[in-house]
Formats: C-alpha cells, sequence, structure tokens
C-alpha cells in the first residue's frame, strides 16, 4: 500500500467518523394529532336542552374532541457521547368541539375552543449507538401550560362569543419515539407523549360577563358540588430533525 492509499484511507475514516458522530444539539420542528382524556374529553348533548347539561353525562368536562398540536423542540447532550440529554422547548395544542342543534329546545351552531401554550423542560435517554440510523428515546419533561380558549355561539338571530380568561397551570409529560438519520444533518422523527397538563394551580373563579374561567378546583355552584378537572392528552407527532455539531 503506498502513500496515496493510506492517505485516502484516513480521509475515508475521518470522514466516516464525522459522518456518525453524536450532534452537539438537535432541533426538532414537529406536528401532529392530540387526542384528548380525562375531563378534557367531552360530548356535547343529543339536543340543545341538554348540550351541556340537564342530564348531559359529561357536564363537567371541558367538552373537547379532537386536536393538533405544533411546536419546536430543542436537544443537548449532558456532555460528548452521553446517552442523556437535556430538552426543552415550546409548543402549542389547540383542542375544539362543534355542533348544529336545530330542535324543540332551539336553534344554534355552537363552536368551542381551548388551545394550550405549553413550555417544557426535562431530559431524554437516548439508545442509539454510534452508527445507528434508528435512534428509539425516552423522556419526560416539566410543563408551563398557559391555557385560553373560546366560545360562539350562532343563533338564527345573534351570535354570541365568550372568551376564557388566559390561566397559567403546572403539569408533566412522558413520552417515547424515534429518530430516524436519513442524511448527515438530516432526520425524521416520530413519537408520542402523554400530559398531565394541571397537576399544579387549580382555581375556581365565578364567570363575568362575556368571560369565563378554566374553573378546574372543586367548587360549589348555585348548591350544587362540582369535583376537580384533570386535563389530560396525548401527543401524537412526527417531524424533522435537524443536528448540528457532527
Amino acid at each position: 500500500m503506498n502513500f496515496k492509499h493510506i492517505f485516502g484511507f484516513l480521509i475515508l475514516f475521518i470522514g466516516a467518523e464525522h459522518i456518525i458522530a453524536q450532534p452537539v444539539a438537535t432541533v426538532q420542528f414537529y406536528g401532529g394529532y392530540s387526542v384528548p382524556f380525562a375531563d378534557l374529553k367531552g360530548n356535547f348533548g343529543n339536543d340543545f336542552n341538554t348540550w351541556t347539561g340537564n342530564g348531559n353525562p359529561d357536564t363537567n368536562t371541558y367538552f373537547m374532541k379532537s386536536g393538533i398540536n405544533y411546536g419546536i423542540y430543542l436537544k443537548f447532550p449532558v456532555k460528548r457521547k452521553s446517552p442523556l440529554h437535556i430538552t426543552g422547548g415550546i409548543g402549542f395544542d389547540a383542542f375544539s368541539n362543534s355542533v348544529t342543534y336545530n330542535d324543540a329546545g332551539g336553534t344554534a351552531d355552537i363552536d368551542l375552543t381551548q388551545s394550550h401554550l405549553v413550555i417544557v423542560a426535562g431530559g431524554e435517554y437516548n439508545f442509539a449507538t454510534r452508527k445507528s440510523k434508528i435512534n428509539p428515546f425516552i423522556g419526560a419533561e416539566a410543563m408551563v401550560n398557559i391555557i385560553g380558549g373560546k366560545l360562539t355561539i350562532v343563533y338564527p338571530t345573534e351570535t354570541v362569543s365568550l372568551t376564557m380568561n388566559s390561566t397559567i397551570r403546572l403539569g408533566i409529560q412522558a413520552g417515547a419515539g424515534l429518530d430516524f438519520v436519513v442524511h448527515n444533518n438530516i432526520g425524521i422523527v416520530i413519537g408520542a407523549k402523554y400530559a398531565f397538563a394541571n397537576l399544579i394551580g387549580k382555581s375556581y373563579e365565578a364567570d363575568i360577563g362575556s368571560t369565563y374561567n378554566l374553573g378546574d378546583k372543586e367548587h360549589t355552584n348555585n348548591g350544587i358540588s362540582y369535583p376537580a378537572k384533570n386535563i389530560q392528552y396525548l401527543h401524537l407527532y412526527g417531524g424533522m430533525s435537524f443536528y448540528f455539531g457532527r
């Protein structure tokens, strides 16, 4: 083997080592479907008189049917080549439900939404090997949730719009996923996370005028006792990973 062959071999080796090296930072852009659970999930009544009460079994819920999520996520290894990562990010969840009534009780188009601006920070364990192209991971984060919402009722002769006062709740989420490396600096990520969004900070305040409140703490109203509400949901997401510092 002459000098040129040795030199070429070294160049290929260094290049390969660069390709499989762990990134010093990963940025992920994601989006997907959100499934409400616990007291976030609920159905409107079968007719206008029972759409939120009067025998509706889901009276003590937020009546959400489905949602979408999107955001940006950051990962940094605790140290070079470590499987432990520090994670953080910011995302948005938009849940909604709608119904149209045209019966003896009344005629109306109803649209209800609940939005979550979510800031997370936590940790992740990456099961990737040095040459792995499919990198499984698990992790958990603390959450700061800024929750708002809107209710719109369109009657034949008028439209009523109510707005939820924005409020902050603290929670946690945990999940797992797969990161597929398709290029030295680009990958595809898929995963799922389950969130407990209002573990800390529950409160109740009476609704006033055209505004209403989250009202997730146990309370009594007009002689009726209501239990605390628990906001939980499942994220199913996919997106792109961008690796830096390989």
